[in-house]
């Protein structure tokens, strides 16, 4: 347990700071600032569903404080959606993708026999 105490405090120790360089680092060097554009929302999203589905994880946990504090911390302006919007819109789009992607493979086939 002190070997892992002490691996854990070493990101907390104080640097020296370098008199060479001008001007203090902002706060923006560290999160993002500006607010997601519909598509990064959208590109989230469809992950997030992925990663439920794949995962076999159950939907209930996109409203534990802790998950939602874990997405937070990637990206303070990306808001969470709702369990029910997850498990019902999200899944359908990811949905109708798979299936899409799907039948273009199969129209693409040469020689493709199905059934007996």
């Amino acid at each position: 347990m002190e070997k892992v105490k002490n691996r854990e405090n070493t990101s907390n120790k104080k640097r020296k700071v370098d008199k060479s360089v001008i001007g203090q680092t902002t706060i923006t060097a560290f999160h993002d600032s500006t607010n997601l554009p519909e598509a990064r929302i959208n590109r989230i999203n469809c992950a997030l569903v992925k990663f439920f589905i794949y995962c076999g994880i159950a939907y209930r946990i996109v409203e534990h404080p802790f998950f939602i504090d874990f997405l937070k911390e990637l990206n303070a302006d990306y808001d969470l959606p709702t369990r029910e919007y997850l498990s019902g819109r999200l899944l359908e789009t990811e949905l109708c993708n798979v299936n899409e992607k799907m039948n273009e493979d199969i129209m693409n086939q040469h020689n493709l026999t199905l059934g007996k």
